[in-house]
């Protein structure tokens, strides 16, 4: 093997790392170029091949990622023609190049073939699968992935990715199997340890039954829920009534004076408006909403109806509800469900009804004041 070119093509291959491939390549760099290097010309002598293939076999390895500077997806490709290129300006025979290129097209995940030295170029590119230093190149890898695939791979998920990349990746030539095969059984031992203390740490979720402070909570927020909506009801009641008396009483008095003074029609209408509209409003908020009244045991298995509220059951009979209500009781899981539900959705009725009830004495309260102000506009004008 003609190590003086070996140390050259080596010194070249880094500059143009150095150049062309950018640091976001945390893992397809030139210290990964040079490990599996190293690895190729420990395969070529196991295999005991001669020192002018050891010599080939080295040369591709050399090259075999350089692509990653112009398409990561295809850098085979084009590390083909960074090594073609030099090696054919160093004069180096044609048909020693086509080997080369072949092996360096052969690192590509798809590629199928017979040919022995691209076997083992394939079992050196995966060779850092047996590394001591196993879980720092692998996250390497996942920092390069991270940042050049659009991904957001979690130490957990890259873990299990690890773990069955490995469990299914077999050295394809006895010399890989022979030097890197318990190396790489040790690794998956450990990563398989790694995700077991990934799950163990992972704290164990509480459901509310299990959990006293989660079920005083919800007490308090259901009881607070209901204490409001029966508060919105009160003053739904109040403008009611006050607006009753306003159309009842009032209108009918100002009605009647407006067929002798014309000027009374233009207050009058805007105190209709504004008592009319707040009492619509008023109405509104507290008005039923519209119940369904039936469950099915589909939708109680998948969490879409809570057994809990009436407007839910009051259509079923009582063994399909006794039925539906042991399914609650006996999933933690659709209880938790069902009471989270039940305290979600008088929340957004409640909502609504503030929401209408504002609406309600806003319009009440500018109404008022504009009808109040025509009033004294016009009587000013009738003295004036």
């Amino acid at each position: 093997m003609n190590n003086k070119l070996i140390e050259e093509t080596q010194e070249y291959v880094r500059q143009y790392f150095m150049a062309n491939v950018g640091e976001e390549f945390s893992y397809h760099n030139f210290d990964h170029t040079i490990s599996v290097a190293a690895a190729a010309e420990s395969l070529a002598k196991e295999a005991g091949l001669r020192d002018e293939e050891c010599e080939m076999l080295v040369l591709a390895a050399l090259f075999h990622d350089t692509g990653f500077g112009e398409n990561p997806s295809n850098h085979e490709f084009h590390s083909e023609k960074i090594g073609r290129e030099y090696l054919e300006a160093l004069e180096y025979p044609e048909e020693k190049i086509d080997i080369i290129s072949q092996c360096i097209l052969a690192t590509k995940m798809d590629w199928k073939g017979n040919n022995k030295m691209c076997h083992l170029i394939r079992d050196a590119d995966l060779s850092n699968l047996a590394a001591s230093k196993y879980e720092l190149i692998a996250e390497r890898l996942r920092k390069e992935r991270n940042a050049t695939q659009n991904v957001q791979l979690n130490k957990e998920e890259w873990i299990k990715e690890n773990i069955l990349f490995i469990q299914n990746h077999y050295y394809c030539t006895e010399e890989g199997r022979r030097l890197f095969d318990q190396g790489k059984k040790e690794n998956l031992k450990k990563l398989k340890k790694l995700d077991l203390k990934k799950k163990a740490k992972k704290p164990k979720l509480l459901t509310i039954g299990s959990s006293k402070s989660a079920q005083t909570q919800l007490k308090t927020a259901l009881r607070n829920h209901i204490d409001l909506s029966a508060i919105a009801d009160n003053k739904a009641n109040i403008m009611l009534s006050v607006n009753a008396i306003v159309i009842t009483v009032g209108l009918p008095i100002l009605i009647d004076r407006s067929y002798t003074h014309a000027e009374m029609i233009i207050p009058t209408f805007i105190l209709a408006i504004a008592s009319l509209t707040s009492m619509i409003f008023a109405t509104l908020s507290t008005r039923p909403a519209k119940m369904n009244g039936q469950t099915t045991t589909d939708m109680i298995t998948s969490k879409k109806s809570n057994l809990f509220f009436f407007g839910n059951f009051y259509k079923m009979g009582f063994n399909e509800y006794e039925e539906g209500m042991r399914t609650v009781v006996g999933d933690n899981e659709i209880l938790d469900n069902s009471i989270t539900r039940d305290l979600f959705f008088l929340g957004k009725s409640l909502g609504m009804k503030f929401r209408y009830l504002r609406w309600c004495y806003n319009i009440f309260m500018y109404g008022i004041g504009i009808a109040m102000v025509s009033f004294i506009i016009v009587l000013l004008i009738n003295r004036s």
